[in-house]
């Protein structure tokens, strides 16, 4: 009852009113992906940006695999140069579907999660390097509630966030040690399916011991990150496991906007 309520409102006032402005005057252009040639697009940009975020080539040029033809794909575009800058894809599930997601294949999740409803799979994800000081993750998170919340009801939102390893060693190892010390709150039991413990690096310095901005943005947004690894020896780099709550999601995104139209609505008081 209480996730329903939160939804109503949600579809009805979703767009913040100082996002609506910049959404569609500002820099960005969102996009549901619906044909071939632009998802050609979209894995074009994703295989360049983790080429040079993990240092792997692609053969074709193109990052794509078979769990691409059941998901939704969303891109964001510079508005001026038309050039996707930021990139992820979706997929529903059900708890006894879970076997089938890209998750499970790094993480025990269907046992977990085996007698839930309604689970979005977010994965893919990958932003610009000019994009990264996390405005357009956020424009595009911005974008991807009404479908998550309202079209497919998630109740829970699962995914991977990652890290390279080889060649970035260090700072490897200081967000490992991270995630191993979040508080309770941050941090989840979901298991990988082979753990890994990246060794304590040779030399280092003091920006190593920055997480990526990514795991940065997820945590604010009271995701719950697993302390365990698990490696990806084709990307080189480390996962970790992403949960967030719906409903708790739904909430926060209200209450943001509540603190958004404050002024707005004791203007006139002033």
């Amino acid at each position: 009852m209480m996730l329903d309520k939160l939804k109503n409102q949600y579809r009805q006032n979703f767009i913040f009113p100082l996002e609506q402005k910049s959404a569609q005057s500002g820099s960005y252009e969102f996009e549901w992906i619906e044909n071939l040639q632009s998802l050609q697009e979209a894995q074009r940009f994703r295989a360049a940006q983790f080429s040079q975020q993990f240092g792997i080539k692609f053969e074709s040029g193109l990052d794509q695999d078979f769990y691409d033809f059941g998901c939704e794909h969303a891109a964001l575009r510079d508005k001026w140069s038309n050039e996707i800058i930021a990139y992820t894809r979706l997929k529903l599930f059900q708890g006894h579907e879970l076997a089938q997601s890209y998750s499970q294949q790094e993480f025990k999740i269907a046992d977990e999660f085996e007698r839930f409803s309604n689970i979005v799979e977010i994965g893919r994800t990958c932003v610009h390097p000019r994009y990264r000081s996390g405005k357009a993750l956020s424009a595009l998170w911005l974008h991807l509630m009404p479908k998550v919340l309202c079209e497919m009801r998630a109740k829970h939102i699962i995914g991977c966030v990652s890290i390279r390893l080889r060649g970035n060693e260090a700072r490897a190892y200081h967000t490992h040690q991270r995630m191993k010390n979040l508080p309770s709150a941050s941090s989840c039991a979901i298991q990988p399916q082979l753990a890994f413990e990246p060794p304590y690096p040779q030399c280092g310095f003091q920006q190593d011991e920055r997480m990526p901005k990514l795991f940065d943005v997820y945590l604010k947004m009271n995701a719950q990150l697993s302390a365990q690894a698990y490696y990806d020896e084709a990307f080189n780099c480390l996962d970790y496991f992403v949960y967030l709550d719906a409903a708790r999601l739904a909430t926060d995104f209200i209450l943001q906007k509540k603190m958004i139209m404050k002024p707005f609505l004791n203007h006139k008081n002033s």
